[in-house]
């Protein structure tokens, strides 16, 4: 995956100008907190040389790829293991290794989707843990009727994103509120020239917390997403996959976008096989807004492409942690946890 020749170090240093300053205020807190688990390498990316990020033709079969928007994936544990030697990596950590990845006619019918994670934490007066499960299921084989007859087809995926925000400090310890996000999406890969994109997910999503009357959140939504990937010579990575998303249905929350706008701008930098740093931001009318950033580790050798085992570290700050509190501003919350999927 890659942009081609024509991205230059200096379009991506102007990204950050993305970011309003009412987002800017919101994620500054977020940055000495982290500087405590991050490594120093980070503070070096921007200097880094580009290399190619030509897609690699051939891949192996049985490796997941997809993120929704962060296709990224590491060469199988099997292959890293024959290739480790002592003091090396326990992966391959050759440049081209994280450019190894998968189109829908490659992945398994039924694959991870976003991140899959338990973090325990909080702000220091409350005490809660957030977790989250997510799953997707390509409705069409590659060798199936339609999809001769019609190709594209064999992008067509169910998705489905259930997370939970957990009250730990409260004598009943019950669960403060529960997404269920639910989505049908085509999924593609683009040429990735220029600044074409590698890859491209579009679709419906419905979103909602199964409360009734006064608790009850819930919206339908058109989403499109694209996906720009760059390799560093050092073995890292930087995605950028904003999620562009119109409102169809908001009757339970009609305000729901001074809070959360219409993209997520997110973000993926670090190594597959190490740390690895993911960011959203959210940027709603009137100063409101949120950013979430979520920093992993691997502690086992990966069952295979990103899944495994994972220390966790995530910060959240900003408005709507969950849904039922989307008009609801939260201070800096800070939890740590593990992941099986990131």
């Amino acid at each position: 995956m890659g942009l081609g020749a024509d991205v230059t170090e200096s379009a991506i240093r102007s990204w950050p100008g993305i970011m309003t300053k009412p987002i800017s205020r919101i994620l500054l807190p977020l940055i000495p907190s982290l500087w405590l688990v991050v490594p120093s390498t980070f503070a070096a990316a921007a200097t880094q040389t580009w290399v190619s990020a030509t897609p690699v033709a051939s891949v192996q079969a049985g490796v997941e790829s997809n993120h929704p928007a962060l296709p990224v994936t590491t060469i199988d544990a099997t292959e890293g293991r024959q290739n480790a030697t002592p003091g090396n990596s326990l992966t391959d950590t050759r440049p081209d290794s994280a450019l190894l990845w998968l189109t829908a006619a490659d992945e398994p019918g039924l694959s991870v989707n976003e991140p899959m994670y338990f973090v325990l934490g909080g702000n220091g007066d409350d005490f809660t843990a957030r977790f989250q499960l997510s799953f997707k299921y390509r409705l069409l084989d590659p060798d199936s009727l339609p999809v001769e007859w019609f190709p594209p087809l064999a992008g067509l995926h169910f998705g489905y994103t259930q997370t939970t925000l957990w009250d730990l400090g409260e004598d009943s310890a019950p669960f403060r509120d529960t997404s269920y996000r639910p989505s049908l999406f085509w999924q593609g890969t683009l040429s990735g020239q220029g600044w074409m994109p590698t890859l491209l997910r579009t679709g419906f999503e419905h979103e909602s917390n199964g409360k009734d009357e006064a608790n009850s959140r819930s919206l339908n939504l058109l989403f499109a997403q694209p996906a720009w990937h760059m390799a560093f010579a050092d073995g890292k990575s930087l995605i950028f996959a904003p999620r562009f998303h119109g409102y169809l249905d908001k009757d339970d929350n009609p305000d729901i976008q001074r809070y959360r706008g219409h993209v997520d701008w997110i973000f993926r930098y670090g190594h597959e096989n190490g740390w690895l740093l993911t960011g959203q931001l959210r940027r709603g009318a009137a100063d409101h807004g949120s950013a979430q950033l979520d920093l992993t580790y691997p502690l086992r050798r990966p069952l295979f492409a990103r899944t495994g085992g994972f220390l966790h570290f995530q910060l959240f700050k900003g408005y709507g942690e969950s849904l039922l509190d989307y008009n609801v501003e939260q201070d800096l919350q800070a939890r740590v946890g593990i992941s099986i999927v990131r």
